[in-house]
């Protein structure tokens, strides 16, 4: 086998000298033989010196100690005939027509992806793993780093796929309809969110205290705001549509912290306090003697910024509750008096 062939089927970009002097069948200890052997390789074109890589340190005969391959894999007429009928998509990056023997590696992945792209198939966004299921008969397909490695190289994208990756974080929710622009109204605690998801379901309420919702949420307390784009990652399963979020918690330190942490693990997204339900529990527990707070962690922690929306003395009556650690639990709007909170 000459000198090209072996670098054709090398397998690598780069070559050490040490390589170098195994493919050309040359003693490395026999410095002036292999600099010879080097040279007239690089004059026919094959390879070039990496020069970061340094030099051996032979004034007499210098080499660097890495060259690149230069030489370009070759494949006979039938593969390359077969390369020009896959789908156009898969040719368009120029990968498989400049790396032939790439499409002879991955052929059965690159066939299956060609039949997927020709064939009649519906815009519905599906898991990747079902996906992969429908394209390759094996739902971890996708998953393979080597796979995820050739479409990035090819240059198709999930949406050309038509899937997403399920979010880590799949939040409890009910939509009655999914639309392109929706409000959704977040529940820190899950009774309330039952008994909202109740209201829509079984009375197909769209409002709440004067707000039109498209849907409920249930946060689970701490779950909506302890990882980075927990909330991002909902929406992109949902197709990314214009979403605006209102939270709806207790009313203490700690679950206006977690809308404060919310927020700032979202930034991407429109996330605002639901005021006029805590206007209601504000209403519900005027003349209630207040119960402390179960967290006293966040003493001094202050949210003046958050409480704008508020009237004067709404402020006050908030700001009196995080100074003295008191609690208003979500739980004081009961189902009986949410069924008379629509518009």
């Amino acid at each position: 086998m000459d000198i090209k062939a072996k670098l054709q089927r090398f397998g690598k970009r780069t070559i050490t000298l040490e390589e170098l002097s195994s493919v050309t069948n040359t003693v490395s200890s026999d410095v002036r033989n292999l600099y010879t052997r080097i040279q007239e390789v690089c004059e026919l074109g094959y390879i070039e010196p990496v020069k970061n890589s340094g030099k051996n340190g032979n004034i007499s005969y210098p080499l660097y100690k890495k060259y690149r391959i230069l030489v370009k894999e070759e494949a006979d007429n039938e593969t390359i005939d077969e390369i020009r009928k896959l789908h156009p998509l898969l040719l368009r990056s120029g990968y498989l027509s400049a790396n032939p023997l790439e499409f002879q590696k991955n052929r059965a992945v690159i066939e299956c992806l060609s039949a997927y792209l020709f064939g009649d198939k519906d815009v519905t966004f599906i898991s990747r793993k079902e996906r992969s299921f429908e394209i390759f008969g094996h739902e971890k397909t996708l998953d393979d780093s080597i796979v995820k490695t050739l479409l990035r190289k090819l240059q198709i994208t999930e949406s050309e796929l038509g899937f997403y990756d399920t979010p880590e974080y799949c939040f409890h929710d009910y939509i009655p309809v999914r639309k392109d622009h929706m409000a959704l109204l977040i529940c820190e605690n899950k009774d309330i969110w039952f008994n909202i998801r109740r209201r829509m379901f079984e009375d197909g309420v769209r409002s709440l205290f004067g707000v039109a919702i498209d849907g409920v949420v249930y946060g689970e307390g701490n779950k909506v705001s302890d990882r980075t784009g927990a909330l991002e990652e909902y929406v992109k399963f949902m197709g990314d549509p214009d979403v605006k979020f209102l939270y709806w918690g207790d009313i203490d330190r700690e679950g206006f912290d977690i809308f404060r942490r919310t927020k700032d693990a979202n930034d991407r997204l429109d996330i605002s306090l639901f005021v006029p339900g805590y206007r209601k529990m504000i209403e519900r527990a005027r003349d209630t003697e207040l119960e402390d707070s179960p967290s006293s962690k966040k003493q001094g922690m202050r949210f003046d910024d958050l409480i704008n929306d508020f009237s004067d003395g709404e402020r006050d009556f908030l700001t009196d509750i995080f100074e003295n650690n008191k609690l208003i639990p979500q739980e004081i709007i009961s189902y009986k008096y949410l069924s008379g909170g629509e518009s």
